[in-house]
């Protein structure tokens, strides 16, 4: 939610100055002085929407960028206090000399050293926060963040296992916290994977005092791939995969229910409807097949990491280094254990749940 807010008034705050901006010129350059005095007046009572956006912009990207020491998120929080100085100490200064001699029909030298001074700040302001506007998309995955025509050098990312030890992600772009809110990310980030870490989702050592054990537990889930045939399409289930989200029974409840045997049955429901439950399935444990051809998977959203409150790692488009996989896995969607107690480790289990 705090990341939305900063947006809606990072881009409210750029909309107004650039309104404030452009209405400016054009009336100086075509219009009447009745007119000038018309949009300084304006542009006066915009104030009251710039400067609550400017201070809520400011404040929430603050809190956004915490401690966080990557280039990005430090240009950003180098530019707010000249945004913030600029708005506060010439801005709305100049707004209310301007707006008062032109009410007064004095358009005079001060009016237009003024008015060129305003002019300037907000073209700077303009400036400094179209760059934090392009840098926060950058952070978020929005937008590729190199320029035109020259060639990327950024290596793929990868999730790899440490035995005994934390999910190492490399060359990771997307990170997010439980309310979809982007944290820090370096070439390598350790991830804690056995609950214990003082500094989630960050490891801090805790897996060596607990004596943290990612071997492969005897009880582990048959590694199987279950085909479910219909008339028009064949569902296929590994439950080793599965993470047990219950977002299959909750969006389909007529193919998808576990309180009878078969529990899919392909049949009940339109394909469709069946391809895009298979999409949702965010550990790919859910595939499907039509007319005979081989098992396919449906991957919807940015590749990243995105973690589940008091639950496991959902990661899309980052292949896992591992020699942990499983019969029909899908290598851009999958659901990584973060509370240390799955059996299907490194995958979730739904175990989470039940040590609450």
């Amino acid at each position: 939610m705090k990341l939305k807010i900063h947006a809606i008034a990072g881009v409210v705050a750029f909309l107004t100055i650039l309104t404030f901006w452009t209405s400016t010129i054009v009336v100086e350059l075509f219009a009447s002085y009745e007119t000038v005095a018309a949009v300084k007046s304006m542009i006066l009572r915009g104030l009251f929407i710039l400067i609550p956006a400017i201070a809520i912009a400011g404040g929430s990207g603050m809190s956004l960028g915490g401690k966080r020491t990557d280039a990005k998120a430090v240009a950003k929080k180098k530019r707010m206090p000249f945004i913030a100085a600029n708005g506060l100490l010439i801005l709305v200064p100049a707004a209310f000399y301007l707006a008062s001699k032109a009410t007064a029909g004095e358009f005079d030298t001060g009016f237009y050293l003024v008015q060129g001074l305003e002019l300037i700040a907000g073209a700077t302001n303009l400036v400094l926060m179209g760059l934090n506007i392009r840098d926060g998309l950058t952070m978020t995955g929005r937008i590729g963040g190199h320029k035109e025509g020259v060639e990327s050098k950024t290596v793929k990312p990868v999730i790899e296992e440490r035995d005994g030890g934390p999910l190492v992600a490399k060359n990771l772009d997307r990170l997010l916290d439980a309310d979809g809110e982007p944290l820090d990310t370096k070439s390598i980030v350790a991830l804690c994977r056995c609950g214990a870490s003082k500094r989630k989702p960050y490891c801090d050592g805790s897996h060596n005092d607990i004596g943290f054990d990612s071997s492969l537990s005897e009880d582990r889930s048959p590694d199987e791939l279950k085909a479910y045939e219909g008339k028009d399409i064949t569902v296929h289930y590994n439950r080793l995969l599965c993470s047990h989200a219950g977002e299959c029974g909750k969006h389909l409840k007529s193919v998808f229910d576990p309180s009878r045997k078969p529990w899919i049955d392909p049949d009940a429901g339109q394909v469709d409807e069946i391809i895009s439950t298979v999409r949702i399935c965010p550990s790919g444990a859910l595939s499907y097949s039509l007319h005979g051809n081989s098992p396919q998977h449906e991957i919807e959203g940015e590749a990243g990491i995105s973690i589940e409150k008091d639950g496991p790692y959902r990661v899309i488009g980052i292949p896992l280094a591992s020699s942990h996989t499983a019969e029909g896995m899908c290598a851009d969607k999958y659901v990584l254990c973060r509370c240390g107690a799955s059996r299907n480790k490194p995958f979730c289990d739904g175990t989470h749940h039940d040590i609450k």
